[in-house]
């Protein structure tokens, strides 16, 4: 039975996608939101899943390698635009992509922590709205600007303003029970696919015309990310997750007081 390998179509995930070995194993391409979903219903072996994801998967999952999907202040792709200043945007009409569902967390968290803002309701991106996020290619796209939205942020920007460290926004990870050999076989390809990948950034442009960048600014925005996850990486990860949990209590317990009241 063929390993079914997990895809994420953005730009900033094809470097890992570029070794032949990777024609012996069943590549599925997912956006990250819909990878999650496939992860949790067996459809992949491997993939870069998104961070929240890894979090909820522990059971079914182990990393794989150092492989990772991290930024180290700036992301480019994932952005908000907004109609006012983010820090007026409490009681705000804020729209979510149903592309992510890290980068919704992160918004979140930099709501609930720093900017101590919570948004009257959550949208579509085609519902009426104050502000929105957009990611991946479709951020790329619009990466100077929406029409009517004055103000644009950096999402792992703000993050690394506020804590000094990189954000991860993907982790490798593999089946559990994939054996031990086999990883080592998957390890060795990403090691491959990944040097071949950063060596080949004019060519991976050129495949990506159609987010209208040159090739200076697909080498810039790719020299933004870190591939492998070290001890800075780890640290945001472990911050990241303990934010989150605070978060997952304050909300459940808000929900308490409502109900009984």
């Amino acid at each position: 039975m063929a390993i079914k390998l997990g895809r994420i179509p953005f730009l900033n995930s094809e470097v890992f996608y570029q070794d032949s070995p990777l024609d012996l194993l069943e590549v599925r391409t997912y956006v990250p939101s819909a990878l999650s979903y496939a992860a949790r219903q067996g459809e992949i072996d491997l993939a870069p899943v998104p961070i929240v994801t890894c979090f909820e998967l522990e059971n079914l999952f182990v990393p794989l390698g150092d492989f990772g999907i991290a930024v180290k202040d700036k992301a480019r792709s994932i952005i908000v635009f907004s109609k006012r200043p983010i820090e007026e945007l409490d009681g705000a009409t804020v729209a979510l992509t149903g592309e992510s569902s890290t980068s919704v967390r992160l918004l979140r968290v930099l709501f609930a922590r720093r900017y101590n803002v919570t948004p009257a309701q959550y949208v579509s991106t085609q519902d009426p709205n104050d502000a929105l996020i957009l990611i991946g290619d479709q951020a790329l796209r619009n990466r100077r600007g929406l029409p009517s939205y004055p103000y644009m942020y950096d999402l792992a920007e703000l993050w690394n303003e506020w804590t000094g460290l990189p954000f991860v926004f993907a982790r490798w990870v593999v089946r559990r029970e994939i054996d031990a050999g086999t990883v080592d076989f998957l390890v060795s390809m990403l090691n491959r696919s990944l040097d071949i990948g950063l060596g080949r950034l004019d060519e991976i442009a050129r495949q990506r015309d159609d987010l209208g960048m040159t090739t200076a600014e697909v080498r810039e925005y790719l020299g933004g990310f870190n591939y492998r996850l070290g001890e800075e990486e780890l640290k945001a990860i472990s911050l990241f997750r303990g934010y989150m949990d605070e978060l997952a209590k304050a909300e459940e317990a808000s929900k308490g007081t409502r109900n009984a009241g």
